[in-house]
């Protein structure tokens, strides 16, 4: 059933926001490349096919991942934001026919008129595995989040490497500190199959300029599926710096995660497109190039 439950403490955390009119947009002009029975089938992003993307999960980058979220510093939260307490939400890594993706529950949302929604399985941390060290308690939360995610033991990825933490962001409205951990789980074809309450995004889709947006409100949101909203709020939040760190030093895919979230490209971009507005156009709306050329 779509909307059963991961479990009692697994809740979603979805924002409440409306998704705004460019990533209504992009889902409706791009074809997205994600895998699950809710979509029944994959389609591909036309822009991400441009972007080689195979060796994002290759051995040699998932150890550099590994390694980069050990050396890195982190931001933790604490004081008002965790008034509700902590926890852990897991950004899923793996493979889909060899295709690197990010895997997200499909739910309803109750908030949202019971639409469906992608997001991400979380955890609570329990104050008990706190006194031992807060390492123990992420890593606990975050096996208790993947337990819940896959259920049924013999369905499960060959995987379930945690590769470390990104850094802490608030969830408002839950009044809560979710700890984003990023986690390998290999090949998942097998462990979806039937599903319907899964899907596995790509990570060419994720990466490209049509998979993630900046929000007016200094956020960031995601594409979802053909038939349920993108991650949104603190989680989107999560996703957006972990596959930062799963892009590393690749500068193709600088201009999705890094560029267009400066005030410098945006504005760049609205002179551009304000430029291109005030040409003249021929008959058929299309900027009469041949008429400016020859005057």
């Amino acid at each position: 059933m779509l909307a059963r439950r991961l479990a009692r403490e697994a809740v979603h955390s979805a924002s409440l926001c409306v998704p705004s009119a460019a990533m209504r947009r992009a889902s409706a002009a791009v074809a997205v490349r994600t895998y699950g029975t809710h979509d029944q089938e994959a389609s591909t992003s036309a822009q991400a096919r441009g972007i080689a993307h195979p060796a994002l999960l290759s051995d040699a980058n998932i150890d550099r991942v590994a390694r980069d979220l050990r050396d890195m510093p982190t931001r933790k939260l604490d004081g008002d934001f965790a008034s509700a307490g902590r926890r852990v939400a897991v950004i899923p890594l793996g493979t889909f026919n060899a295709d690197p993706c990010v895997i997200m529950t499909i739910y309803r949302d109750a908030g949202a008129n019971d639409a469906h929604a992608c997001g991400l399985p979380s955890a609570g941390v329990e104050e008990s595995t706190l006194l031992e060290s807060s390492s123990v308690a992420t890593t606990s939360a975050a096996r208790r989040a993947l337990d819940a995610l896959w259920g049924i033991k013999d369905r499960r990825p060959s995987r379930s490497d945690l590769l470390g933490c990104v850094s802490d962001v608030a969830d408002v409205r839950g009044r809560t500190v979710v700890t984003p951990v990023i986690a390998y789980l290999g090949e998942v074809k097998e462990a979806m199959r039937g599903r319907d309450d899964v899907a596995a995004i790509s990570l060419s889709t994720l990466m490209s300029t049509n998979g993630v947006k900046p929000t007016r409100e200094g956020g960031v949101e995601f594409i979802g599926t053909i038939g349920a909203r993108g991650l949104q709020g603190h989680e989107a939040m999560g996703l957006h710096g972990a596959l930062r760190v799963v892009a590393g030093p690749n500068a193709a895919y600088r201009e999705a995660l890094y560029d267009q979230f400066s005030a410098d490209y945006r504005a760049a971009k609205a002179v551009a497109a304000a430029a291109a507005k005030s040409k003249p156009n021929d008959i058929d709306g299309r900027p009469d190039d041949y008429a400016n050329a020859s005057a």
